[in-house]
């Protein structure tokens, strides 16, 4: 994500918010706050390993969940 409004376009588009996301992967609703400045306005610089691993498990998650509204559309 380039900005933290893609981020958020992304979840209006997946029918989500943040603290959804925070959920699937363990994280309170301040966790998940913390890894999107991180990753966002940071750029993942001060990243951990884990981190990233967590926001590319969340960026997934969205894509799923975007994947599943349109084929529910289609139908």
């Amino acid at each position: 994500m380039a900005d933290k409004w893609e981020w958020e376009a992304e979840l209006k588009r997946a029918h989500l918010i943040q603290e959804d996301v925070g959920k699937v992967l363990g994280l309170s609703k301040s966790q998940m706050s913390h890894l999107v400045r991180k990753m966002i306005i940071g750029k993942g610089l001060t990243a951990s390993e884990l981190d990233k691993q967590r926001w590319t498990d969340a960026v997934e998650y969205v894509r799923f969940r975007k994947n599943k509204l349109q084929e529910l559309a289609k139908k």
